[in-house]
């Protein structure tokens, strides 16, 4: 089994003057699955734009309402780490690969 983890965010960052900048805005919300087959994480919150995310695997990926994720979606290395925008109530689904 592996696991993924998953922090939820609601904003990027800005600058002093009031400038948007490329980084996740903290706090994030954090979500944690276990997974070997297709398993998805709960629903992302009602403000959640983007996350982050990786696993102590290798694994395959995918996002939406009722993903399921299989080994011909996106791998990602266990050594990366992942940012990417999501919509408010979708899921990450993780599979083993």
């Amino acid at each position: 089994m592996a696991t993924l983890w998953i922090r939820e965010y609601a904003d990027i960052g800005q600058s002093s003057d009031g400038d948007q900048i490329p980084i996740a805005a903290e706090p994030g919300r954090d979500q944690t699955v276990t997974f070997t087959t297709s398993t998805a994480s709960a629903a992302f919150a009602g403000t959640t734009r983007f996350i982050a995310f990786r696993a102590s695997a290798d694994f395959h990926y995918k996002v939406g309402e009722t993903p399921v994720a299989t080994t011909s979606s996106l791998k990602i290395l266990s050594t990366e780490l992942l940012f990417i925008g999501v919509q408010p109530g979708h899921k990450i689904a993780a599979v083993t690969g």
